[in-house]
């Protein structure tokens, strides 16, 4: 949980040949909401990610002192907040 964007969440051009967002963790495999530049991850140390509302809120659970972007319009971040206050760390992993 204590690990950076980087080493959680692959490159973009890794996902752009399957159609998924940047946020989306390899192995988990639920398809994107929405568009793929939603919202902004921020993780402690200043990397970010951009991803759909969906994968940026199942990242955002497992990330210590990770955040979304202050730039995010205010109803989507609190959307992503929301969504993954009520998510386990590494959903795709048990499931979820």
């Amino acid at each position: 949980m204590n690990q950076p964007l980087d080493a959680r969440v692959p490159r973009p051009a890794a996902h752009a040949s399957r159609g998924r967002c940047p946020a989306a963790a390899p192995k988990d495999p639920t398809p994107c909401e929405g568009p793929h530049d939603a919202a902004t991850l921020v993780d402690r140390h200043g990397r970010e990610v951009a991803g759909c509302v969906h994968h940026c809120a199942r990242v955002l659970a497992g990330l210590d002192g990770a955040r979304v972007h202050p730039f995010v319009p205010a109803g989507r971040a609190l959307e992503i907040y929301s969504r993954a206050r009520e998510l386990p760390p590494f959903a795709w992993e048990i499931g979820r």
